[in-house]
């Protein structure tokens, strides 16, 4: 009797990238959405200060998602999430919607390189993503001008504290997934 190694399941997404959300209760589709435009408005609570140290949470949070459940959100999703955070933050108009899609895109390359992923690739990815839609919107809002490297300067710290605010931002993402996906 030969014996006949035991291999464990493989570890599945709770839905396939091509299946449809259909079957999902309401409460499941919509959270991540409300989730995302109420951290957007969080961010036009009346701060008074010299520097801009206030991060774009709504992007954080969408990345927090995305990255938390790379199967929920598909590339075009950073296009309506950014147009809803530019007129409610009242940015200059496509300003979010580039960039996070840019970064939605950049997401799902490297999802279909990477076979997994740990706490520690998805903490870089959101550092390159928070700094790469940072130097895009100042190049967007500023242009090419000659106060460029002022304005990037001027916004290193809140690009810092947006990288190091990540994990918590993610950590309450999963809270609330925990809380979505509960029957």
């Amino acid at each position: 009797m030969a014996l006949t190694p035991v291999t464990p399941p493989a570890v599945k997404p709770i839905i396939a990238k091509d299946q449809d959300l259909g079957f999902l209760p309401i409460k499941a589709k919509i959270t991540p959405i409300i989730m995302v435009l109420l951290a957007s408005l969080l961010e036009t609570e009346p701060f008074v200060g010299v520097l801009s140290f206030w991060p774009s949470l709504g992007f954080l949070t969408a990345l927090g998602g995305r990255l938390l459940r790379p199967e929920l959100w598909q590339a075009w999703m950073g296009l309506p999430l950014g147009m809803a955070n530019d007129i409610i933050n009242g940015q200059p108009p496509a300003t979010s919607m580039i960039t996070w899609t840019a970064c939605f895109l950049m997401m799902d390359i490297v999802d279909n390189r990477l076979v997994w992923r740990n706490y520690w690739q998805d903490w870089i990815l959101a550092t390159v993503a928070v700094f790469c839609s940072s130097l895009l919107a100042l190049c967007m809002s500023c242009g090419l001008k000659g106060h460029f490297a002022i304005a990037l300067v001027a916004d290193m710290p809140r690009i810092l504290v947006s990288i190091l605010l990540f994990p918590v931002v993610e950590f309450f993402c999963s809270l609330v997934d925990r809380w979505r996906l509960a029957l």
